[in-house]
């Protein structure tokens, strides 16, 4: 060490005192300008919890529905964002969640129909390649998906009501519980996953099974969720006959529901402590479950609500920005300061959260999907999307094929769906609607152009009006460039390359 002369060292040592208190004084002045929320954030570790709804159109009373009340989301919105046009890219669950789960497209992750997949009860070997429930039709083995990326961060994960994402080792979630419908319920297992966390961040994906059918299942012994059948709005390709709005009223109560559910798993972060240093994201898989929405390409199958809050998120905004539901896992990673795969087709939606930007930057259209709902290729029925916000292009692939809807949008035995035999029976007195379902079923045009501030139900089709050639022309080549970056190669989704090991060249 070398050694001063006195003089030198008491001049050093007074300097040495003086920039020592200079620095502690900007440090306390630092600590009393800095808020109760950094200092939390410094404190405690981000947290995101995903409250998915299951066949949840665009249905809040914060969004304007009628008849209905849907207070725990629409307080959500009150401290934090409330979007207005929020897209799934696919209107199946199976393709949606893993679409979710992927950041990336059905076409391009492989998962492009409904598939076999383990329950949340079964075993933990049945969620390994020892697996005895694995379809044939899954995302790319090569594919990192969020939950391995959080496994290999540490992070603490889980899963709630149903997993159906294919294959099953490629989810692995720390814990899974199905419950499913029950908002007490929702808040004791929340409660327990918060403490199986421990010390760690965790990401819960709290699935909810309302508003899936049958409705019953889940809305039986609630009559107090029943609203009043004459406030509902039946949309226009249904037609207002009786049956037809018991099976909405049925559908809403569900909803109510589901929002009760996210009080619940709200109600659990609060009494935790864990409710101020965590990210809630409510939305749904896809649209309700009709004919004309769930398992097709209209805006009524793809349309989902989304709202968000917590550290950082600006309160009661509304926005109308263009956000898809493949931008959840860049958007998990970017709050996480984890870097994205190179795969995830999505965008980070950090900044619209913080309010520093009105829209995805780069982002002028919304893209989706839809290939098949289930196996059978009586249910094959390809469909491209691109909607700039205000034009809704569609392009059927197969366009003169027939389709045979999901069994849930048809059946009234075992799914209670009223809605299909209700338009059947008003024919007569409702000819627009049961034309409507006739030509989802027997093959609609190669092209449809829905103008959605004049018609946001899409009841009329203008892709041959000469006034709108030139929008047609602009979205026609929009989704063609699309389709050529994003890989998708094939009209038939039969030939959609599936669980591939490594990527095709």
């Amino acid at each position: 060490m070398i050694r001063l002369p006195y003089a030198r060292r008491t001049r050093a040592v007074t300097l040495a005192t003086t920039i020592l208190a200079g620095f502690l004084l900007l440090a306390f002045a630092f600590s009393r300008c800095a808020t109760p929320a950094t200092s939390r954030a410094q404190a405690a570790p981000l947290n995101i919890v995903l409250i998915l709804a299951d066949d949840q159109g665009a249905h809040l009373s914060a969004l304007g529905t009628p008849g209905i009340a849907t207070p725990n989301v629409d307080a959500l919105a009150d401290r934090g964002i409330l979007f207005t046009q929020a897209f799934a890219v696919v209107p199946s669950c199976s393709p949606s969640r893993s679409s979710i789960n992927t950041g990336m497209y059905p076409h391009a992750n492989g998962h492009w129909r409904n598939t076999i997949t383990p329950l949340l009860g079964d075993p933990a070997s049945q969620f390994g390649r020892a697996s005895t429930r694995v379809d044939q039709v899954g995302i790319h083995e090569y594919i990192r998906t969020l939950p391995e990326v959080l496994a290999e961060r540490g992070y603490f994960t889980a899963i709630t009501q149903k997993f159906h994402m294919s294959p099953p080792w490629k989810f692995p979630y720390s814990v899974r519980n199905p419950v499913h419908n029950d908002p007490a319920e929702y808040e004791r297992v929340i409660g327990e996953f918060i403490e199986q966390a421990g010390e760690r961040p965790f990401f819960f994906q709290a699935n909810v099974s309302p508003p899936h059918r049958p409705f019953k299942n889940d809305i039986a012994g609630r009559p107090e969720l029943l609203p009043d059948t004459s406030a509902l709005m039946v949309p226009g390709y249904l037609p207002a006959v009786p049956l037809v709005q018991l099976d909405l009223q049925e559908y809403f109560a569900a909803v109510q529901l589901a929002d009760a559910c996210a009080g619940g798993i709200i109600a659990a972060l609060r009494a935790k402590g864990k409710l101020e240093n965590t990210l809630i994201i409510y939305t749904s898989d896809q649209g309700a479950p009709y004919h004309r929405a769930k398992a097709s390409a209209y805006a009524a199958g793809l349309h989902v609500p989304f709202v968000v809050a917590g550290p950082g998120v600006v309160h009661g905004q509304r926005s109308d920005a263009l956000i898809s539901l493949i931008d959840l896992m860049p958007t998990v990673l970017d709050y996480f300061g984890i870097p994205v795969p190179e795969t995830v087709q999505g965008r980070s939606l950090r900044s619209l959260f913080a309010g520093e930007a009105k829209k995805v930057a780069g982002r002028d259209y919304l893209f989706g999907e839809h290939n098949s709902h289930g196996p059978p290729r009586s249910e094959h029925y390809p469909t491209r999307m691109v909607y700039d916000g205000r034009y809704y292009y569609l392009k059927n692939l197969l366009p003169g094929k027939s389709y045979l809807l999901p069994a849930d949008l048809s059946e009234e035995k075992g799914w209670g769906n009223r809605a299909y035999r209700g338009t059947v029976e008003a024919a007569a007195t409702h000819p627009r609607a049961y034309a409507f379902l006739r030509e989802l079923e027997s093959g609609r045009p190669a092209e449809e152009l829905y103008d959605m501030a004049n018609d946001p139900e899409q009841l009329h089709n203008v892709a041959q009006l000469p006034a709108y050639r030139q929008e047609k022309a602009r979205l026609a080549a929009a989704l063609e460039a699309w389709r050529k970056s994003s890989g998708d190669a094939f009209d038939d989704p039969a030939q959609i390359p599936t669980r591939q090991e490594a990527p095709l060249r």
